[in-house]
């Protein structure tokens, strides 16, 4: 039996059951697996570099680093490593970088866009302007479907009664 797992990085927790989840479904379909690294390779080296200087370039602008520049460029790291114990490092730093970017998407406000017609849902702060299913556990706000409920939008009132599915 082993001990609790106590996570204090906030978000991380969520993460990694989403990331135990995931692997337990590869092992129910794959089995556990085993393939080379096939890492070190030609040109991995200089696409590592690339994606060091396109990231280092999107921080230096306006809107900032972007996390697909980010993950792209640990990615690349990783791919560029032949040495095992480097590269397990450039993989945790994969990890690391994802989880952070899920956590961000997780910490979002919703985008109070209707799931139905596409259109924003206003947003009234005396009263409902939308309707949608509870969150499942440990699905962050952002991503539940959300749809109007002003009757001037009967398609998407019924909508959201049917679970979504129009």
């Amino acid at each position: 039996m082993t001990a609790p797992l106590f996570l204090q990085t906030p978000g991380l927790r969520q993460f990694v059951v989403a990331v135990d989840f995931e692997r337990e479904a590869q092992l129910a379909k794959w089995g556990e697996q085993k393939h080379p690294d096939g890492t070190g390779q030609p040109g991995y080296v200089e696409k590592a570099d690339a994606a060091r200087f396109a990231c280092q370039a999107d921080a230096a602008e306006p809107h900032g680093p972007r996390w697909s520049l980010i993950l792209l460029e640990e990615v690349y790291e990783a791919l560029a490593e032949s040495d095992l114990v480097k590269l397990r490092a450039e993989l945790v730093q994969v990890a690391a970088v994802a989880a952070a970017w899920v956590r961000d998407i997780d910490t979002r406000p919703h985008p109070m866009i209707c799931a139905h017609c596409g259109k924003p849902i206003p947003v009234d702060p005396h009263g409902w302007t939308w309707h949608g299913p509870v969150p499942l556990p440990s699905q962050p706000n952002c991503t539940v479907p959300r749809y109007h409920l002003g009757v001037e939008y009967p398609e998407c009132r019924n909508a959201g009664a049917d679970g979504g599915m129009a």
